[in-house]
């Protein structure tokens, strides 16, 4: 009775252990799949264009959200406001797709865009509005657009590439917008922005200013009789008295015979 007992206590023990040990193994192989990242399948390159995907909707956000304080202009607001809603929802895409394959995003902003906010923050009136659409609006947004079609082309990922090509018209359009708003465009006509500038009244008849441009007919002074000792080319120089007939002195010019000033000289007398 005693031995049978006791075969029972160890058949018993026998099966535990028996099941015992492929459970654990089981529930080894489930937590360490659980802790393996799905970003396994992206390589570095993928990585870093979610990345910065996420970086650039990051900065826009930022910027916009400061607009929507400070703007002066209704229209800047309005620009502001639809940057936060739009690339909120871009970033919305970019996490989703982040979480789908291990990619830890950044939680803060580049030290570039850092140093922009903080730019922003110490500006008010006009010069804000100006600035914002200048660097948020346009610089950003350009850089933004090359960027990704750039990486809609090299990305691996299919995912990654779909996501990249699907965010470009909308930064295309948000380009394009900013481009074409009065903030954004260089104050001046086209001789300020070419550095040139504008005549002053009465200045261009001025042949005596500095700087002044002569007209083409008083632009070389070809007349003869300037003293040669002078050696003067192009300014016109009036002849002292006499010197003209002064056909003696060295390096003298002999004038045209239409430029003698000869009086006319009375008839000689006729003998008969």
């Amino acid at each position: 009775m005693l031995k049978t007992k006791i075969l029972k206590s160890l058949l018993s023990a026998s099966l535990i252990a028996a099941f015992a040990v492929p459970m654990a193994v089981q529930a080894q192989t489930s937590a360490a799949g659980m802790n393996t990242p799905a970003a396994s399948a992206l390589n570095k390159a993928d990585q870093k264009i979610v990345m910065d995907m996420a970086r650039a909707s990051m900065a826009e956000i930022e910027a916009g959200k400061i607009a929507v304080n400070k703007a002066q202009s209704p229209e800047v607001k309005a620009y502001a406001q639809r940057m936060v809603d739009e690339h909120t929802r871009a970033l919305t895409d970019v996490t989703n797709l982040a979480q789908s394959k291990g990619v830890t995003l950044p939680t803060e902003l580049d030290a570039k865009h850092k140093a922009m906010a903080a730019k922003l923050n110490r500006m008010e009136g006009d010069k804000f509005d100006r600035e914002y659409m200048k660097q948020a609006g346009v610089s950003d947004h350009t850089k933004m657009h090359a960027m990704l079609k750039k990486d809609s082309a090299r990305a691996t990922d299919p995912d990654v590439k779909a996501l990249a090509a699907k965010m470009m018209p909308a930064v295309e359009e948000h380009m394009t917008a900013a481009r074409s708003m009065p903030m954004a465009k260089k104050s001046g006509g086209m001789a300020d922005a070419k550095g040139t500038k504008p005549p002053v009244t009465g200045e261009a008849n001025d042949h005596t200013s500095p700087g002044a441009t002569l007209p083409p007919a008083a632009a070389k002074d070809t007349s003869q009789g300037t003293s040669g000792t002078k050696g003067t080319t192009g300014t016109s120089t009036r002849t002292p008295t006499g010197e003209a007939n002064d056909h003696t002195s060295a390096g003298a010019v002999r004038p045209a015979p239409a430029a003698k000033d000869a009086k006319p000289q009375p008839a000689p007398a006729v003998k008969y």
